[in-house]
């Protein structure tokens, strides 16, 4: 072979061409992967490099491993529509709407990222959405942020399946809200008697539950009334982390009155919203204009309800071991799930002394 003389790269294998005029990266890769309806190659783009050996390094990485080029540079907004159709519409399973919902708002905080190619998304650009401010100034709650991350995550893992991306940057992304340390503000007692004056009202029996339960927002509005036993007297639920799922929450004497109302309408779940079975988002709504149509004007949120169940706790003297079990969260000295009679019991007797 003559000296100088280049080697032809073998049909199909790509090319690199220089552009004309002054550019800071003017070498450009070009794949074919498919035909026209005249069988003439078309060309995709792979990337603009500043020099032919890094775009002859990138067109070899190719080679090696191809892929769909245009895929590879859907944006954020486009694969997330892609998993969406898949996951809730060609999946065949079955999911609630109030999960479709929880996905659909988590994508709404994403509005950053949604033009941005997804394979250049960085560990950093996750953190940031997480990070955020909501509309009230605030950081997103607990809640939000575990929405966000879960969608980032089931993302990542559908953009690896489809070589849309070799790695995943998710996973180095953190909840930055601890669960419990989400702001709220416990209901006063001048506040908890202007309920039970208002009982009555439409929805402020679901209140009172959630205040004399503690049961997380999502929790009880997914819990199926198949693990509310009214011969038992006890709840039996719980989502997010080892130490509150499966939990066992006895029912205070004073709701149990409004929860057998909710079991008699049979409605499979406790909160029906408009003939739907309830979202965190529209349980929020319906929460803040109930306490507002009895006059109760302090800014409160459903997770104040688990914050004042906590506090009525503690200022009645309840041990540490007894409310860590109630509200599901891990403790030194809780070694064991089990749930004994004697647990279940002395749980009931915790919780009736609020």
């Amino acid at each position: 072979m003559p000296r100088g003389r280049a080697l032809k790269n073998p049909n199909g294998y790509g090319s690199v061409v220089k552009l004309s005029g002054k550019r800071r990266n003017p070498f450009e890769v070009r794949v074919n992967t498919r035909m026209d309806e005249r069988y003439y190659p078309i060309y995709d783009v792979l990337g603009r490099f500043p020099n032919r050996e890094e775009a002859l390094i990138a067109l070899a990485d190719y080679n090696k491993n191809p892929f769909s080029v245009p895929d590879r540079n859907i944006t954020f907004a486009q694969l997330y529509e892609k998993f969406y159709k898949n996951k809730y519409e060609l999946s065949g399973k079955t999911y609630s709407q109030s999960s479709m919902a929880c996905t659909r708002s988590a994508y709404s905080r994403c509005g950053a990222l949604y033009d941005l190619a997804y394979r250049k998304l960085r560990a950093d650009d996750f953190r940031a959405i997480l990070g955020q401010q909501g509309p009230s100034g605030k950081p997103l709650s607990h809640a939000m942020q575990e929405h966000i991350k879960n969608l980032f995550t089931q993302m990542d893992k559908f953009a690896l399946q489809n070589d849309i991306t070799e790695k995943g940057y998710a996973t180095f992304a953190s909840i930055t809200v601890a669960e419990d340390d989400t702001p709220g503000v416990p209901f006063t007692a001048t506040e908890l008697q202007t309920l039970w004056d208002n009982k009555d009202v439409p929805w402020v029996d679901s209140i009172l539950i959630y205040i004399y339960s503690g049961w997380r927002v999502s929790e009880l509005i997914q819990m199926p009334t198949e693990d509310i036993d009214l011969t038992a007297g006890t709840f039996k639920g719980g989502l997010k982390t080892a130490a509150g799922k499966n939990r066992i929450v006895p029912i205070h004497s004073k709701i149990r009155h409004f929860v057998e109302h909710r079991l008699e309408e049979n409605h499979g779940i406790l909160f029906i919203i408009k003939e739907r079975p309830a979202t965190a988002q529209t349980y929020t709504r319906l929460f803040k204009s109930t306490l507002r149509s009895i006059g109760i004007t302090t800014y409160h949120t459903p997770h104040d309800c688990r914050h004042t169940f906590t506090s009525l706790l503690d200022s009645a003297g309840v041990n540490q071991v007894c409310i860590d079990r109630l509200i599901g969260h891990a403790s030194g000295s809780l070694t064991t799930r089990i749930y004994t009679h004697k647990t279940i019991e002395e749980l009931r007797q915790a919780i009736e002394m609020i």
